[in-house]
């Protein structure tokens, strides 16, 4: 937790930060809180080499050696052992490996008890989920999964509630379209309540799997992928723009971040304006149905 929001930053508005080297995988969010605070939230991957890249200034006070990996300071392993982490006496540099990669967290009130704040806390361990469907088979009791436990992504995006409140209306709908009671004869209530479940636990999955891979595409990239190098040229340039102007002056578009807080265009369609980002083409509605009804017998 800082003392105040970043003075680079909207003090408003909640902020996704990707690292100046995106050899780095890390990212920063941060978001308003009470009294004009913020909360910073570093998000990556743990590294493979608990022992790499991790090196501090001697004990006599000696300036000696930097720490030069940040990952590995941010996220040392969930049970590394206590003073597996750069001493305090590294605040400076700690600090200016941060604002190096988060240039708009530079000016941050209270950074240095932040830092402190980093150090003293344990790793948070968030698992990534990516469902190919989100319903049971006819053989089985209807059933549906929404949300975290269809589509996780950890928080990278800000958008697990939404995603899990819409995955809800979703299925309510299916409901609503396919479950009618009344239609139902005394002779057959039992048999016509299954199927009718169960076309709407189908039709549910068919409507949100695209959405939860599109929000998961959106909030992890290309993972690790890399795009031929024209395109990813025109990608860091269009980047760029979009960064600096943000949609204002009709130049370049919100930035993605803003983009999922405050539109209510569904992710596929979000996902799709930015193809020219991504390694792999989202699958058509087509492609969806066509898997979907690989996996189970869908009519």
């Amino acid at each position: 937790r800082a003392e105040k929001m970043p003075p680079l930053m909207d003090p408003e508005s909640v902020g996704l930060l990707l690292p100046e080297s995106k050899s780095l995988g890390i990212t920063a969010f941060v978001e308003p809180t009470v009294e004009g605070g913020a909360g910073v939230l570093f998000a990556g991957k743990l590294s493979n080499n608990t022992e790499e890249g991790t090196t501090s200034s001697s004990a006599d006070g000696d300036d000696g050696e930097e720490v030069d990996n940040l990952g590995s300071i941010l996220f040392p392993p969930p049970d590394s052992k206590e003073g597996s982490r750069p001493p305090l006496s590294d605040l400076e540099t700690i600090k200016k490996l941060i604002t190096d990669q988060f240039p708009l967290l530079e000016g941050t009130p209270g950074m240095e008890d932040m830092v402190q704040q980093l150090l003293s806390q344990r790793t948070s361990v968030a698992d990534s989920v990516k469902c190919n469907i989100y319903s049971s088979n006819s053989d089985s009791t209807a059933t549906a999964i929404c949300g975290d436990a269809a589509h996780a992504t950890g928080g990278v995006s800000g958008q697990g509630c939404n995603s899990a409140l819409v995955d809800s209306a979703t299925l309510s709908d299916c409901l609503i379209q396919h479950y009618q009671s009344s239609n139902i004869s005394t002779d057959t209530v039992q048999s016509a309540k299954r199927a009718m479940l169960h076309q709407s636990v189908s039709s549910y999955s068919q409507k949100a799997v695209p959405e939860g891979h599109a929000l998961y595409d959106l909030s992890f990239g290309n993972d690790g992928k890399t795009l031929p190098i024209f395109r990813n040229v025109k990608a860091i340039l269009s980047n760029a723009v979009d960064a600096l102007f943000g949609g204002k002056f009709g130049i370049g578009k919100k930035s993605l971040q803003a983009l999922l807080a405050s539109s209510s265009s569904p992710f596929v369609d979000i996902r799709r304006e930015r193809e020219k980002y991504y390694v792999e083409d989202f699958p058509s509605d087509e492609d969806f149905r066509g898997e979907l009804e690989k996996l189970y017998d869908i009519e």
